[in-house]
């Protein structure tokens, strides 16, 4: 048994214990009314206690989950970082080729930041907020990028530059 639940359930018992000396300690003539109306007020306490305790111990749980999550979400950010530094020369090389392509396709300063934006996986909206522009406005600074570079659109923006590389992997296999 856990221990929120033990530290709840021995109080309820002793409180279960003390109502049931009040309704015998009564003086007679018993009502039944009334130790009907005890024995209510008594089962609807207990049942409280342990919807307490119950949830006292889901949000124990919901922490330690919570935990786990953001400790994996650092070790895999660790092992991003350490895979991004292990290949920093061929990162830095293949987005100078990415920037040199963008050049050649005749993209803007700004088409550029919102195509980088588009490779890395963010929404449009998400790329409005960043620009601090409409929605309007980056939807349409997209299509144009899609059509200078004779593509339809995000997916083969990203399988332009993706193919290559993985094409590459295989054949060297």
């Amino acid at each position: 048994m856990k221990r929120p639940v033990l530290f709840v359930a021995l109080p309820a018992f002793a409180f279960m214990v003390v109502c049931a000396l009040d309704i015998i300690r009564e003086s007679p003539p018993w009502d039944v009314v009334d130790i009907a109306l005890d024995v209510a007020q008594t089962a609807m306490l207990v049942l409280m206690v342990v919807v307490v305790a119950w949830s006292t111990q889901r949000v124990a749980q919901m922490r330690d989950d919570q935990q786990a999550f953001r400790d994996s979400i650092m070790r895999n950010n660790a092992q991003g970082d350490d895979w991004r530094a292990a290949r920093s020369q061929e990162i830095a090389a293949m987005s100078d080729a990415i920037a040199l392509e963008f050049r050649a396709w005749g993209l803007t300063g700004e088409e550029m930041d919102v195509a980088e934006l588009l490779l890395k996986g963010a929404s449009l909206k998400e790329i409005a907020l960043d620009q601090r522009a409409s929605f309007a406005k980056i939807r349409d600074k997209a299509q144009s990028i899609y059509r200078k570079a004779g593509i339809s659109g995000r997916v083969e923006l990203s399988a332009y530059f993706l193919d290559s590389l993985f094409a590459k992997t295989a054949r060297a296999e």
